[in-house]
């Protein structure tokens, strides 16, 4: 349902037609996103904070223990063995809620990656009458597009590739019209929402010629935010697939990078 009154809300804003209500409703449904966007901030700084006072009490408890090992290990015996295993025990699961806060960071990137997305496209509804007017034809559109992404004006480009896609989903040049939008979204180094953007072309168009690019720049996203794995994921299946692509030395390249950051937590955090 959101869907279709969001795409209604598109036809009405590109045909220059809003009414008062249908502005009020727009700015509705940006307020009630961005307060969705507040509260799952604060939400996931609440859940950080507790993540890190447990990770710090248990730390102490370790540093704690390993005084004790230290201290009485030539007179413990059965103790220190036991003491030992406890530290095992804790150790793996400060490495478990280490994982569990990655995980949450991830999804919490995901989640204003999204969020961000829909702002923007609900704030292009209701200003698009200042914007400049999409063109009636797939080459006027597609031409525009390309032009504003090349003098960088990277929210322009986004909404007339969007409407060239809603238009003609199945032109030939929709593939690179997606990937497009990832790159926008890369320049402007907001890579979570380059990656949602790369991976609908991945979707809905796993065989474009594009592929290969977008499995690199996918890549890069990944490693700019610190997921090496995804990272490595990425330009590995890369060359597995595309052993011919022209982006062969750059992935080898990255991958010879990951292998020196992969334990290095400043670089890689999963």
């Amino acid at each position: 349902m959101v869907k279709t009154a969001l795409f209604s809300g598109v036809l009405l804003a590109l045909s220059g037609c809003l009414t008062l209500e249908d502005g009020q409703n727009l700015r509705k449904e940006i307020k009630d996103v961005r307060d969705l966007s507040a509260k799952n901030e604060v939400r996931a700084g609440e859940l950080a904070t507790q993540m890190d006072e447990q990770l710090a009490r248990l730390k102490g408890v370790v540093d704690e223990a390993n005084k004790v090992v230290l201290r009485n290990s030539a007179d413990v015996g059965g103790k220190v063995d036991k003491m030992q295993l406890d530290l095992a025990q804790i150790t793996g699961r400060i490495d478990d809620l280490q994982h569990a806060e990655d995980a949450l960071t991830k999804q919490f990137q995901d989640y204003r990656a999204s969020s961000d997305t829909k702002l923007e496209q609900l704030t292009n509804n209701s200003t698009v009458s200042k914007s400049p007017p999409v063109p009636e034809t797939p080459d006027g559109v597609i031409g525009e597009a390309d032009k504003r992404f090349l003098a960088a004006q990277w929210g322009d480009a986004r909404r007339l590739y969007d409407a060239f896609l809603n238009r003609y989903p199945q032109d030939a040049r929709a593939p690179k019209a997606q990937f497009q939008i990832g790159e926008s979204y890369l320049n402007e180094k907001k890579f979570a929402n380059a990656i949602n953007a790369y991976q609908k072309v991945i979707d809905n168009f796993p065989k474009s010629d594009v592929m290969p690019d977008v499995m690199y720049k996918d890549g890069l996203a990944f490693y700019a935010l610190k997921y090496c794995t995804d990272a490595r994921t990425f330009f590995q299946e890369l060359l597995k697939r595309y052993p011919k692509t022209t982006w062969k030395k750059d992935a080898n390249d990255q991958l010879k990078k990951l292998l020196k950051d992969v334990k290095d937590k400043n670089a890689c955090s999963s």
